[in-house]
């Protein structure tokens, strides 16, 4: 058993060596650039550790996986002839001769920094004078330093792109001189921003595909996206533009993880949110929500019909009223949410219900809801008439309630008088007796204590 093990091994080692991997990548790129080579062995699906190779330098980098990328920034000395091989002898894939080559035009992003100079072959006691689309640059707006033959940009902008010349004037009395150099492009890039990955499913006919779609809200092409399920590269593709989508297939049900997208510039490398890649069927009950939409007087203005499946990734919604189908607008209705949610603006009395069914796969079958009644609920107002009939008999009860009231008190009063005729008097004479109240018409003075307080810096 122990030898057949062995016997295993060696073979598969053995094996490896014979690998021929593939080297993919540029041929040509600007200095102060990066950029990516890829090695791989065709329908190899077991990660191996990859060297990169050049030919003036030797070993480069290493990496494992199953297929790898190398990171290079590219300076002058990165020209050569580039390959990969498998590590431990193995065979040397094809060769990738690599050249750099200076910006032209300059090439810088938001927020680099840009410095001009005006060369002046001969001449003395010189000024110079900067344009910049043809206007000539004014060293108090801001935007730019001035400093002699040097124009400065501490930090580069779109407004800073265009075409820059330099003109040099001696300052002799006699026979001033004067000369213009070549114009010169500046290019400013946007750096990439805000990268979403988003999931949508087709049939093909034959299998199902998910295709996943990335893009940055800004920037500058060209861009580097790369597809990365659970961790793992997947796809590469180098576009001039601000999105690229990626194909992969997909079995109804199966979870086969996370997707990511990665977008890579010069300068900058993002990361989308992460997309599940699991497609669920529709099926199970499906339930209409209604709910009524009414204003500040209690009117209902609209109602409000949600189809919620009970499961399903991508359904598709379908619509009806009174066993007929209801189109996708009207003047009386209108659906969102890709047809989930239906809205009536005129309500009109009648029996709803949707369908659903896979929105990928048109021969499947629609899921029906049961019938849902919908009818206008304003409140019952009452009329002017039984308003005013209301009003009106409320106010005779408070002015026969009151008439009686004031009757009882006046009585109970004289009552009591006669009971204790002393003590009435004395009340009297008590409440003739008490010194008037303060009714002088001139203000009385307020006194408040000022409190300062001191708080020390």
């Amino acid at each position: 058993m122990m030898s057949r093990s062995l016997c295993f091994l060696f073979m598969s080692l053995g094996a490896g060596l014979h690998l021929k991997p593939v080297l993919s990548g540029p041929r040509l790129a600007y200095r102060g650039s990066q950029v990516q080579f890829e090695c791989k062995v065709p329908d190899w699906l077991s990660p191996l550790t990859f060297e990169l190779w050049k030919d003036t330098e030797g070993l480069i980098a290493t990496e494992h996986n199953i297929n790898v990328t190398f990171d290079l920034q590219v300076t002058e000395g990165s020209e050569g002839e580039y390959s990969c091989r498998v590590t431990n002898g193995g065979l040397s894939s094809n060769t990738i001769p690599f050249q750099t080559v200076n910006p032209h035009p300059p090439l810088l992003y938001e927020g680099q920094k840009l410095v001009l100079r005006c060369e002046v072959r001969k001449g003395t006691h010189l000024s110079f004078s900067w344009f910049h689309n043809q206007q000539q640059v004014n060293p108090s707006s801001g935007l730019y330093r001035i400093n002699a033959d040097t124009l400065t940009v501490d930090s580069a902008g779109e407004r800073h792109a265009g075409i820059y010349s330099c003109m040099a004037e001696n300052q002799v009395t006699v026979n001033p001189r004067f000369s213009s150099s070549p114009n010169i492009q500046v290019i400013v890039k946007k750096h990439i921003s805000q990268l979403s990955a988003s999931l949508w499913v087709w049939w093909d006919g034959a299998a199902l595909q998910a295709n996943i779609s990335c893009a940055v809200a800004s920037g500058s092409p060209p861009l580097l996206f790369t597809l990365l399920l659970d961790g793992r590269q997947l796809e590469q593709k180098h576009v001039d533009a601000l999105s690229s989508s990626f194909s992969v297939p997909i079995l109804m049900g199966q979870d086969l993880g996370s997707a990511r997208c990665r977008a890579q510039t010069d300068t900058r490398t993002l990361l989308s949110d992460p997309v599940h890649l699991h497609v669920v069927p529709v099926g199970g009950a499906v339930h209409v929500m209604l709910t009524y939409l009414h204003d500040v007087n209690a009117m209902t203005e609209a109602a409000l019909l949600k189809c919620v499946p009970e499961r399903g990734t991508f359904p598709q919604f379908s619509w009806s009223v009174n066993h007929s189908s209801l189109p996708a607008g009207g003047d009386a209705h209108a659906v969102s949410d890709r047809g989930q949610i239906l809205i009536l603006t005129d309500i009109n009395s009648g029996y709803y219900r949707c369908c659903v069914r896979d929105s990928f796969n048109e021969s499947s079958v629609w899921l029906e809801s049961a019938e849902v009644f919908v009818q206008r609920t304003d409140p019952a107002l009452p009329s002017m008439e039984v308003i005013a009939l209301v009003f009106c008999g409320f106010l005779s009860m408070v002015i026969v309630g009151g008439s009686i009231f004031m009757f009882w008190n006046i009585e109970r009063k004289n009552h009591t008088c006669k009971q204790h005729s002393n003590q009435c008097v004395q009340t009297d004479r008590v409440i003739v007796n008490a010194p008037a109240a303060d009714v002088s018409p001139e203000p009385q003075t307020l006194e408040m204590k000022a409190v300062i307080m001191e708080f020390e810096a």
